[in-house]
């Protein structure tokens, strides 16, 4: 299985990029999907993911197609 390469410092800032702006793009949602599969994902990575992904459930980030330029 091909395993993919998710920096864990770009994780850390699209957490903090959503947290901060609210928005999140179907970019976004698709890098943490690969990050989720990813075996080299930490705990504590993967804890993030999820409070992204509830925070979008509670409907408190809102899923964009694309960034405003």
């Amino acid at each position: 299985m091909n395993t993919l390469f998710v920096p864990p410092d770009t994780l850390s800032a699209l957490f903090a990029d959503v947290s901060s702006t609210g928005k999140m793009t179907l970019h976004d949602c698709q890098y943490l999907k690969n990050a989720l599969l990813d075996d080299q994902t930490s705990d504590e990575e993967k804890q993030a993911i999820d409070r992204l992904l509830y925070a979008i459930r509670l409907g408190r980030i809102q899923v964009i197609e694309s960034p405003c330029t």
